[in-house]
């Protein structure tokens, strides 16, 4: 038993993730490590996009409405840590397929 997840609850729940991930893989044909590291590089590439686009976000409303700039940056704030954790789960799990699937 773990103390930071004593039900198995947390880790139930990534299993289900990666069971996902993995039907989706699959019926998206990746079936060569190539395939799964350009899915590893697409992660990482819309991740940095998605941060982008944010970022201009914020940049956006700190020109038209200055006053606005708090309550954007901690919506920012909440977006970027929403990405990051999704892309690091997204990244976890390609890596998982590849390993078990290809033996990397």
């Amino acid at each position: 038993m773990k103390i930071d997840d004593p039900f198995g609850r947390s880790a139930q729940k990534q299993e289900q993730n990666y069971v996902s991930v993995r039907k989706a893989l699959q019926t998206a044909g990746v079936t060569t490590p190539a395939l799964a590291e350009q899915c590893l590089q697409g992660i990482t590439r819309k991740a940095l996009i998605s941060s982008a686009v944010l970022a201009v976000l914020v940049a956006v409303v700190a020109l038209l409405y200055p006053r606005g700039l708090s309550a954007a940056l901690v919506c920012a704030g909440v977006g970027w840590l929403w990405i990051s954790v999704t892309a690091v789960n997204g990244r976890r799990h390609v890596l998982r397929y590849r390993k078990e699937e290809f033996g990397d």
